[in-house]
């Protein structure tokens, strides 16, 4: 026995059909997110904790500004981990090069690297984080 339906009918399905799939979505997107900022969170305190440690390559903190501009951004389907200002000089500490005034070049700076150790250590704790959601 065949099954016959109208168009309205169908089209109301439909229309069901997309709101729960757009509910389901969200929910994915939220939980994602939560996860996303978590892990995004422990790599930010990872550096910040590198650069408020005596011990590390990176130099002593003057003015803070470096620790001031570490910052995480979440994005629909992405978190970023970097710098924002005051932390301007954060690249040139990360991965030296040459200081310029005026124009000219009055010295070089060596690199300092931090971030990119503070992301290997965390490496594992981070993809940890992120399979939360799987299980």
């Amino acid at each position: 026995m065949a099954l016959k339906y109208g168009i309205k009918t169908m089209n109301s399905i439909n229309a069901v059909f997309k709101s729960y799939m757009k509910e389901v979505e969200r929910d994915i997107l939220k939980a994602d997110k939560a996860l996303r900022d978590k892990a995004a969170q422990a790599v930010v305190n990872e550096v910040k904790g590198m650069l408020n440690s005596p011990t590390g390559d990176v130099p002593k903190k003057i003015t803070g500004n470096l620790l001031k501009g570490v910052a995480k951004k979440n994005q629909r389907y992405s978190s970023i981990v970097g710098f924002k200002a005051p932390a301007h000089h954060a690249a040139l500490v990360e991965f030296g090069g040459d200081v310029v005034r005026g124009g000219r070049k009055v010295g070089e700076r060596r690199p300092h690297p931090f971030l990119k150790p503070a992301f290997e250590h965390t490496k594992t704790e981070v993809i940890k984080i992120l399979s939360e959601s799987r299980t």
